[in-house]
């Protein structure tokens, strides 16, 4: 990491207020302040991978705050098995069809 980037990642943190959110030039990632005791900086990256609408995938994403949880989440997602175990678990679900939406906004006429 280069020395710029730290120091305009510490002005944007002295800038922000608790929670706030920053969005980044790679889409899906966020920075958010977190709450610190005094002036120290404390910085997270929230994790929401974006539709092609560029809507957020989910409501609320997955919050990093460390290089360890960085790793250690990487590690679980190039896993084969946990690979294999989401692959049937979305084999198992329904699979959303126009049919199926059209019937979901059927309107019972009174």
């Amino acid at each position: 990491m280069t020395t710029d980037l730290t120091d305009k990642l510490k002005q944007c943190g002295k800038d922000m207020k608790d929670w706030d959110k920053q969005k980044t030039s790679v889409a899906g990632v966020t920075i958010v302040k977190l709450p610190t005791k005094g002036d120290d900086v404390n910085l997270g990256l929230e994790i929401n991978p974006e539709r092609e609408d560029g809507t957020p995938l989910k409501r609320k994403g997955l919050f990093v705050t460390s290089l360890e949880q960085w790793e250690a989440f990487k590690e679980i997602f190039t896993n084969t098995k946990a690979f294999d175990l989401i692959q049937s678990i979305d084999n198992f679900k329904a699979p959303r069809t126009a049919a199926s939406e059209e019937a979901e906004e059927e309107v019972f006429e009174v």
